[in-house]
């Protein structure tokens, strides 16, 4: 008991409500990165309905922008937007072709059988292009808190608060009744 009632004392001069302002962050932060996962779901959603209109808006010919969810190499293992323009190969198959989005209105064809939708075709790429970004924006905030989270602070944090509980431990039982004395250098 004489243990408990040291370590209350000792708790007791520590500042009021921090483990539980702690515990209110972590909270907070769980709360931010559920937002962010949502955000990136939303985004995800509506690039797919910007797909589907520029799908609409074109005629199927050589030139044609679209938007395909393609496996990339690399760090993520998800299927991601990629921008890409139609041509037609020499089998007379049309393939699409990876474009970056920077000046991608630019690109969008006037002409032709373009001529009628162009003016949405350019609108909704502009909004594409924000929604790129944005989701590309989310996804690096989302993944530098997972980097965070696997630094040396974060990994095992039960393991070393185990060992540690241990050695604490050790020590309160070799110094035992003797917590309620000031030390005695004379024995």
């Amino acid at each position: 008991m004489q243990v408990q009632e040291k370590r209350h004392r000792l708790a007791a001069k520590r500042e009021p409500g921090s483990l539980d302002r702690l515990r209110e962050r972590s909270l907070m932060i769980g709360r931010r990165v559920t937002e962010l996962v949502d955000g990136i779901g939303r985004v995800d959603g509506l690039l797919e309905d910007c797909g589907a209109l520029l799908n609409v808006s074109q005629p199927p010919v050589t030139g044609k922008i679209g938007l395909r969810w393609w496996k990339l190499r690399g760090g993520m293992k998800d299927r991601e937007p990629v921008v890409v323009i139609w041509k037609k190969g020499q089998g007379g198959r049309f393939y699409p072709e990876r474009i970056g989005i920077d000046g991608l209105a630019r690109r969008v064809k006037t002409g032709g059988g373009f001529a009628l939708g162009c003016d949405v075709t350019r609108d909704v790429v502009r909004v594409m292009v924000v929604g790129l970004r944005l989701r590309d924006e989310l996804l690096k905030g989302l993944l530098a808190v997972e980097k965070a989270s696997r630094c040396s602070g974060f990994a095992g944090v039960a393991d070393k608060v185990d060992g540690w509980e241990v050695d604490v431990g050790y020590w309160r039982t070799v110094i035992g009744g003797r917590l309620d004395r000031r030390f005695d250098a004379g024995g």
